[in-house]
């Protein structure tokens, strides 16, 4: 009998990396399916955002021009969508490799025994990632990165937020994109794996001759990962909160703490959650037997079992439904106060609004049998607060006060908009509180055209939410303000009266309400692309956990078997405990939501409920349902014969 003991002939030479990667995917091809799957979307996404940026750069805009704001809104918009892709990529292909990696390294052991160095076997797992990630971008690259530019092109045309007259790059250079987006996400694939490929040279031969369900058994929990969960829990979480809860913070700026108090809760809840999870897989055991006598009870005591990988399936469950209902929710949220203030606000009967590239006159015609008023369009600059040291002008409104009251209901708080006139301001309860100021207060502006101006605050209202948070006389504005022109003019009489001009828009009160679109595109339109990439990638990480889990377990379903758990019992067994872990993040996620979103509720006056976006909350959950479930059922493949699930289990 001949040994081979020199394999370098076959896994030292170039060729090396390939035949062991080829080997992997036709052995298993399920673990590598979350990796190439993330490498190609990654591909795709760089690429595409890669191309449209490139595209909006190359012109030049007019200052001030419309074009130039959508070029710099696609910019903004395409910069964070690219960090977000990048981030998230590096986070699904280093877990989904780490564990990948663990499941090989009895294989590692066989190469070290066989006489392959600790420098050959890091070279063979880079290799191999490389290639795991080259060949799904690549052809991802190739197909779908040009038909992904254009349908973000168009989407963003449509929403104002990308130059309608920009075109596509020329194809070479389009190209040239595609490749570097390629081994962009080849070389974010092989750092990502740094850790998995020092482990995979650190194994020796000696740890063929461990006892492989010590590998199993959970490990003990890292001291210094609790002092870091605490640590971020006083430093991060602690101040934003109590700014959230008790601090005399103004309503509308509590919006600004909501992503910012998730932000730090979220990955805080993350760091803790080897200690968290064991406290809420109680209640989930409990759920299991009571939803199921025997299989429940098999499934609750593999939760019970193994913290760490109830853990690994709750965190990104976690990440995804906590980002979805607290970003979405703090808009819908805003969204609604906005919708309410103005419904109780308008007494108009008709309002009308400008085109895209068109600006209503300052000086309507009358209307016959009614009234008519402008409200100019301007911008004045505040001095600085304890909240804004660096303040930017902001969009204020003149108008004469007791034409403005015939028109709006602002919900005056102090003062009256009637003794709006020369030299006199009135501010949102938002500016006012942030600086502190008091009726008959007098505070130095500078105005549109640069010029300061010392003005007295004559009235202070509460409906700031939804409308400019100064109005100034109408003079005072039409003096200070470069090329003045009107943001709406309101009817009060028969709308229908009204001659409309070319660029202006008619609607009636009814209608204006139910067109009403109480936050911007542009972040409506980040929110749900944070959300979708986010969400996307947790959840992909999510169904790569679930796959990749039930490798380990196949002698465990094979007793299982044998003792006499049925086929359709052994699928719910698995599809219990996976649904449970995701349980777990759910309710992290919803514990998330109430402490970021209850406090910006009550600050808006929407009371304790906040809003949900609904269809997208929805969606998420679905998502969890399925990247939890469907992997880990085929994984598992929890329908074979004992015969089989014995011959698996051995192997």
């Amino acid at each position: 009998m001949t040994v081979a003991s020199d394999p370098s002939p076959r896994l030292g030479g170039p060729l090396g990396g390939l035949r062991l990667c080829v080997a992997e995917v036709r052995a298993y091809p399920g673990r590598v399916v979350g990796v190439a799957a993330a490498c190609a979307l990654t591909a795709t996404g760089v690429g595409a955002c890669l191309v449209l940026l490139e595209a909006v750069r190359r012109p030049s805009y007019p200052e001030g021009s419309a074009a130039a704001v959508a070029a710099r809104d696609a910019q903004n918009l395409l910069g964070l969508l690219l960090t977000l892709l990048l981030t998230s990529a590096v986070l699904v292909t280093g877990s989904t490799v780490a564990l990948w990696t663990n499941q090989r390294l009895g294989q590692f052991a066989v190469l070290r025994a066989l006489g392959v160095t600790a420098g050959r076997l890091r070279a063979l797992v880079v290799a191999d990632v490389a290639l795991v990630a080259f060949v799904p971008a690549a052809v991802a690259s190739a197909a779908g990165l040009a038909p992904a530019a254009g349908l973000g092109r168009r989407l963003l045309v449509e929403r104002e937020l990308f130059p309608a007259a920009v075109g596509m790059p020329p194809a070479g250079l389009t190209w040239a994109i595609a490749a570097g987006a390629c081994a962009g996400t080849c070389a974010v694939a092989v750092l990502a794996a740094l850790a998995s490929v020092l482990a995979a040279g650190r194994v020796q031969p000696i740890d063929l001759l461990k006892d492989q369900s010590l590998a199993l058994a959970p490990g003990r929990r890292n001291r210094g990962r609790l002092v870091a969960g605490l640590g971020m829990t006083v430093l991060m979480c602690g101040p934003f909160l109590v700014l959230s809860v008790v601090g005399d913070v103004p309503g509308v700026l509590r919006g600004i703490l909501v992503m910012a108090l998730a932000l730090t809760v979220i990955p805080t809840l993350a760091v803790l959650a080897p200690w968290i999870v064991p406290v809420l897989t109680g209640p989930c055991c409990v759920l299991l037997r009571l939803l199921d006598r025997r299989a429940g009870r098999i499934a609750a005591a593999g939760l019970r079992a193994a913290p760490a990988r109830t853990a690994a399936i709750a965190v990104p469950v976690l990440l995804a439904v906590g980002i979805a209902v607290c970003l979405l929710g703090s808009g819908s949220t805003m969204g609604a106060a906005v919708q309410r203030q103005t419904e109780q606000a308008l007494r108009a009967d008709g309002v009308v609004t400008a085109e895209p590239d068109h600006r209503l006159p300052v000086g309507p015609p009358s209307l016959p049998g009614g009234t008519a008023t402008a409200l100019v369009a301007t911008e004045v600059t505040a001095p600085p607060s304890f909240y804004d040291s660096k303040p930017r002008p902001t969009r204020a409104w003149g108008v004469d006060g007791p034409a403005l009251r015939t028109f709006l209901d602002l919900g005056e708080q102090q003062g009256r908009l009637d003794d709006l006139a020369d030299d006199t301001f009135a501010a949102g309860t938002t500016q006012a509180q942030a600086h502190g100021w008091q009726l008959g207060q007098s505070v130095t502006f500078t105005l549109a055209d640069g010029q300061e101006a010392q003005l007295r605050l004559a009235a202070i209202y509460q409906r700031d939410l939804a409308f400019p948070s100064f109005v100034l006389p109408s003079a005072l504005a039409l003096a200070h303000t470069p090329a003045p022109h009107a943001d709406q003019v309101l009817l009060h009489g028969d709308p229908s009266a009204w001659r409309t001009q070319p660029g202006e828009r008619l609607v009636s009160r009814a209608g204006y309400l139910a067109d009403l679109r109480p936050r911007s595109v542009q972040d409506d339109l980040a929110s749900r692309l944070i959300v979708a990439v986010v969400a996307g990638y947790a959840l992909l990480a999510v169904a790569n956990t679930c796959a990749l889990a039930q490798r380990d377990r196949r002698s465990q379903r094979a007793h299982l078997r044998a003792l006499g758990l049925g086929r359709g019992q052994l699928l719910r067994c698995v599809v219990y405990e996976v649904l449970a872990a995701a349980l777990v993040g759910v309710v992290l996620a919803v514990v998330t939501a109430g402490v970021c979103l209850v406090p910006l509720a009550r600050a808006v006056g929407q009371g304790l409920l906040p809003a949900v976006d609904v269809p997208w909350t929805v969606g998420v959950l679905l998502g969890v349902l399925v990247a939890t479930a469907v992997p880990a059922a085929l994984a598992a493949r929890p329908l074979r014969g004992i015969r089989r699930q014995f011959a698996a289990g051995s192997a």
